[in-house]
């Protein structure tokens, strides 16, 4: 049982530094249920999806003084892109996909440049990358974290249309979208990123 509490109150204490601007808001669980639930989508806490997902989703919560904020976000098209850096100091601009659960996120930076779609499994498959009615098929492969990649240089067609489009769509070749997302925001994001390679 000590174990047990122990464990919680360490993920606890890892999770507070994140709540720090947002601890003004009237249902302050509200906030650590939003942090929870990202953790449990797009975890470890290490993922960059996971920070995009807090930074999206959960910010909404103070704006909107309790429950609520997770649609207000998703509805909100100035959350669109976003951009950071990993631990090992790579950059990466991105946006959630079809309803927070997936998303398409460009790394650059120590020798890599590259795709990856989160939300899905790894497993090596072709996809197709549609900017604005527009397709880009490419190859991608499971990285170590069973995420699907794709490498390519930051000057590729596809990472330029993503940076004048209005909208990307990332299909499967047996049908199904697995992102659908604006593009508001990626043209700045990118450079941002694509600057600092």
């Amino acid at each position: 049982m000590t174990r047990f509490t122990a464990g919680i109150s360490a993920l606890v204490l890892a999770l507070v530094p994140l709540s720090g601007p947002l601890a003004a808001q009237d249902d302050p669980m509200a906030l650590q249920r939003c942090v929870w639930s990202c953790l449990a989508n797009f975890g470890p806490n290490t993922n960059p999806a996971y920070h995009a997902c807090v930074e999206r989703v959960c910010s909404g919560l103070s704006e909107g003084g309790g429950g609520g904020g997770q649609q207000q976000a998703q509805g909100d098209p100035t959350k669109g892109w976003v951009t950071g850096r990993t631990g090992s100091g790579v950059g990466y601009a991105g946006v959630d996909g079809v309803r927070g659960k997936t998303g398409l996120y460009y790394f650059c930076g120590r020798g890599q440049s590259f795709l990856r779609v989160i939300g899905i499994d790894g497993g090596e498959r072709g996809m197709i990358v549609e900017v604005d009615g527009r397709q880009f098929p490419l190859r991608f492969s499971p990285n170590g974290q069973n995420q699907p990649e794709s490498t390519l240089a930051y000057s590729d067609p596809v990472i330029q249309a993503l940076q004048g489009g209005s909208r990307v769509r990332v299909l499967t070749y047996d049908g199904p979208v697995v992102v659908d997302a604006p593009l508001s925001g990626s043209s700045r994001a990118l450079a941002q990123v694509i600057s600092s390679c």
